[in-house]
């Protein structure tokens, strides 16, 4: 071979640029060897050489490619672990994959098994994004993956389906459609969508299945919570929000400086005569039928609870137009309209209540509830079937 130093010396350069960069064989170092190479089995072993120095410095970049996304992922996992928000929790999965792979489009999708319908939490196009929403299992991306559990990766020239076209405003080329599998069942869909042909490689699909399996599996976790929570909070008899949460809440209120709030105490008049004369079974619809009636009148500003027994708490906050005395009045119109019949008898809900206002009553939770107590028990000895304020 020609020039033996000048070839080691180019060999010593390809070895130190291994991992540095994506190409370490340049035109010319090809070219150096094919035009000082005389023999055609040295030509061989010189091309095995260079292509073996090739594929460590591809695998070397790759690991080093991973290595320093993995660290922003060992991060992501982090955020995860301790974000009980769904919302937090999609925002920075979004983020998260901006920052690994061009996500010109990118949306969330999660399924469970059977489910004839697949819910898309999250959408991105450019930047904008769009309202949650359910699509029929069928003909689209994120079906046939689920159907398949194999990844679809178009590299360029995507003609978007009907669903993908319904949000976004540009159709995109490269694309990535990658199951979420977890215990071995699918629960979901990334995807992440680029403009650019080409735009991502082997290891954007690893990438995307990791962030996936956490974001799905902490959505999971946040919505368990959340079911466990209002578990806590909600009285199982009547749907009513408990004493839990009626301290929770008023104590909030207060917190937050409101100036306007209306405690109103609610007791059964009759409870005990209907559970003596027709049984506890009958007693717990009489229950039923007097959460009901707080239903009817709840909305933003007013708040029903079952906090004990047959004794129940609404919470307004803040002005309202129709004033507490036509609250009272719709409740007993709903009563009267809605009697429990059994044997031949219509059982009334007939309900005592007193009334008390933050700040003139009380300026915590405890004086408060006291004024409405008070207020309450002149109701009772009034004679019942009364309103009575603080």
């Amino acid at each position: 071979m020609k020039n033996n130093k000048q070839a080691l010396l180019l060999l010593n350069a390809l070895v130190r640029d291994i991992g540095s960069k994506h190409n370490i064989l340049s035109k010319e170092t090809i070219d150096f060897f094919n035009e000082n190479l005389e023999d055609d089995e040295d030509r061989e072993v010189v091309d095995s050489l260079l292509l073996g120095l090739q594929d460590v410095n591809v695998q070397l970049e790759n690991m080093s490619w991973l290595n320093k996304h993995y660290r922003i992922l060992h991060e992501f996992a982090q955020i995860c672990s301790k974000t009980l928000n769904e919302e937090t929790l999609l925002k920075k999965a979004h983020e998260m994959v901006s920052k690994v792979m061009p996500t010109d489009s990118f949306y969330i999708a999660l399924y469970n098994e059977g489910d004839t319908e697949i819910e898309f939490v999250l959408m991105a196009d450019k930047g904008k994004f769009y309202p949650r929403r359910r699509a029929e299992f069928g003909d689209n991306y994120a079906s046939k993956v689920i159907q398949t559990r194999e990844i679809i990766h178009h590299k360029e020239a995507l003609v978007k389906e009907e669903f993908d076209s319904s949000f976004g405003e540009t159709e995109t080329t490269s694309c990535l459609f990658v199951p979420v599998i977890i215990d071995d069942s699918v629960r979901g869909v990334l995807s992440a969508q680029s403009d650019v042909n080409f735009a991502y490689r082997k290891e954007h699909e690893e990438l995307l299945q990791i962030i996936g399996t956490h974001v799905i599996n902490s959505i999971e976790t946040a919505r368990l919570y959340e079911k466990i929570y209002k578990m806590t909070i909600t009285d199982e008899l009547t749907g009513l929000k408990n004493y839990r949460a009626f301290h929770e809440d008023l104590s909030s209120l207060i917190k937050e400086g409101n100036r306007d709030i209306t405690l109103i105490m609610i007791d059964s008049d009759n409870l005990k005569r209907v559970n003596d004369n027709y049984g506890h079974d009958i007693g717990d619809l009489y229950l039923s039928l007097l959460a009901d009636g707080i239903k009817s009148i709840m909305t933003d500003q007013i708040t029903g609870y079952r906090y004990a027994g047959d004794e129940f708490m609404v919470i307004i906050n803040g002005d309202i137009k129709e004033g507490v005395r036509n609250l009272y009045k719709r409740l007993i119109e709903f009563y009267s309209a809605n009697p429990i019949n059994i044997f031949n008898n219509k059982i009334n809900v007939s309900i005592s209540s007193g009334v008390a206002h933050y700040p003139n009553n009380g300026m915590t939770v405890d004086t408060l509830k006291k004024s409405a107590d008070e207020a309450l028990y002149e109701a009772k000895e009034q004679g019942k079937n009364q309103l009575v304020f603080s």
